[in-house]
């Protein structure tokens, strides 16, 4: 039997008969494979899981993208499948993960899902802004549109776009979806330095303030609600020199210009606020040393106070500190426009600059200095807080 069948494929004929059933079989099976692959790409499979069709899709039926004066409808796969072979294969691999949180349940709540929603949103805009916003660019190009036809706003964005090379998805976060809650992620962060806080002061050598905490001079005073002598600002360092219950005595390092008494500067020559003091607290600052700003001419002196605060609201996990600074950042600044590098600007422009969004962000006051000093510490001109360290 086998003696005939070796006999059979010697023959040019069985070859060209394999040959031709090998290709109608690949045929079929690439077939087989783009149905497969275009079913997948249809909106109906989209949302066929409740976890799609109540909540991102809802969404969507009142945007542009689902409808608009000119007809032309956008469905899922236009956003979030690339049209090339080897992008589109690679994405429907990365959605066998999708497939395994529905086997799961992870979303399958609304509750869930919203809990979920913020992660879920940053995933889908790193990969979009990784690839410059592929799947927008299908449909939209800065080199057909017609800018000076476009809403005010635009017309001033786009072209500054075009200059600096920046991607769709950079400003139209939340175009087709809903927006998540993006307070969500700093302010668990946040929590998450505080829960740790208490264990760091009660070790810790070298610490940072999370929120603005008053001083004071005679820790007999230091009671909680009373007023110090001073006042630490937020993400200020301080070294840790003695301990008395719940009290820390602390010194604080940083400048002073001449004339200006009642604050503490973290640079010379950049108005970096670290402390403000009261008269008795301006009293207790130490002058080690001065010198004169090269290019402003005025005088600053390398200064340090001593003084007591409580041991709450501290922290010594600087990488997590600045972690969340930079949460803080990308939350509350990078949703309407690319984030500027913060050594975009240096540390004096940075506080101009700031102000000028301020009315366009929801920072309460102590969040917004806290920014302030992350982007003032990490300008152009002061070398970056972690890159210090």
């Amino acid at each position: 039997m086998l003696g005939h069948v070796v006999r059979w494929f010697s023959k040019p004929a069985a070859w060209g008969a394999t040959a031709l059933a090998a290709s109608v079989a690949a045929l079929a099976a690439y077939g087989g494979f783009s149905a497969v692959v275009d079913y997948t790409n249809r909106m109906e499979f989209c949302i066929s899981c409740h976890e799609m069709k109540n909540t991102v899709y809802a969404e969507y039926q009142h945007t542009p993208h689902f409808s608009n004066p000119s007809g032309v409808r956008a469905v899922c796969a236009d956003c979030h499948v690339p049209k090339d072979l080897g992008p589109k294969l690679w994405r429907k691999i990365q959605a066998s993960g999708e497939v395994w949180g529905k086997i799961t349940g992870v979303i399958d709540t609304p509750e869930k899902f919203e809990a979920k929603r913020l992660e879920l949103a940053k995933r889908v805009w790193a990969s979009m802004a990784a690839n410059d916003s592929r799947e927008c660019r299908n449909c939209h190009s800065f080199e057909t549109m017609t800018i000076d036809k476009q809403r005010e706003n635009a017309q001033k964005l786009h072209p500054q776009a075009i200059k600096e090379g920046d991607t769709c998805i950079s400003c139209h976060k939340g175009i087709a979806h809903k927006l998540p809650d993006m307070k969500g992620g700093y302010k668990k962060a946040f929590e998450e330095l505080v829960a740790s806080g208490t264990r760091d002061a009660a070790k810790a050598e070298r610490l940072f303030t999370l929120r603005s905490k008053p001083l004071f001079l005679d820790p007999a005073a230091a009671k909680p609600g009373g007023k110090g002598d001073g006042v630490l600002l937020p993400a200020t360092e301080v070294t840790v020199v003695g301990r008395s219950g719940d009290l820390l005595k602390v010194r604080l390092d940083g400048w002073q210009q001449d004339g200006v008494a009642q604050m503490i500067y973290a640079r010379s020559g950049k108005r970096i606020f670290s402390a403000a003091l009261g008269k008795p607290g301006e009293k207790a600052v130490e002058t080690k040393s001065s010198m004169v700003d090269p290019d402003t001419e005025q005088r600053w002196n390398e200064v340090a106070l001593t003084a007591w605060i409580s041991r709450d609201d501290v922290t010594s996990d600087e990488k997590a500190l600045w972690a969340y600074a930079g949460e803080l950042y990308n939350a509350s600044c990078g949703t309407c426009h690319t984030l500027r590098a913060p050594g975009h600007f240096l540390a004096n422009q940075w506080i101009g600059s700031l102000d000028a969004m301020k009315r366009f962000i929801s920072l309460d006051k102590e969040e917004y200095r806290f920014l302030q000093k992350y982007l003032q510490l990490n300008a152009r001109d002061t070398g970056g807080a972690t890159a210090a360290h």
